[in-house]
């Protein structure tokens, strides 16, 4: 019976590994931009610059990037059909004069909601737009 446990167990504990490993991040989900952005390098500079980001598109990529205390990080810019999505690409602390100099996860991440929720805020403000020229016209 015990062998039967520890082998059910172990059998679990594996397929959980891969449902974990398979999910995205929270500011991984596309933010779904629809038919009311007509200047996306527009809604993504002002989202970007809410909070001290810097945007850039250029050779066919659109990235952000901040620098903020010791940070440094960059993100991209993914567009295709379903949205806008945020991606991860470096994170480190170049200027960072303690001992322990390890990027903090945590905080990175924390950045990178704000940046999607930013993008979302932005996208809000245009179908806003949109909804009351077509209520008053």
């Amino acid at each position: 019976m015990n062998k039967i446990m520890l082998c059910l167990l172990t059998v679990a504990m594996l397929f959980s590994e891969n449902l974990v490993a398979k999910t995205l991040h929270i500011y991984q989900d596309p933010v779904p931009i629809g038919n009311y952005v007509d200047d996306l390098d527009g809604l993504l500079t002002r989202a970007s610059a809410q909070n001290g980001w810097t945007y850039t598109h250029a050779d066919g990529k659109r990235l952000s990037k901040i620098v903020h205390k010791t940070y440094h990080i960059t993100v991209e810019m993914l567009v295709d059909e379903q949205g806008v999505a945020v991606s991860f690409v470096d994170a480190s602390r170049p200027d960072c004069t303690k001992k322990s100099c390890k990027v903090d996860m945590d905080k990175v991440n924390g950045w990178l909601v704000r940046l999607r929720r930013n993008i979302a805020y932005e996208l809000t403000l245009l179908v806003r737009d949109d909804a009351l020229k077509k209520t008053i016209y």
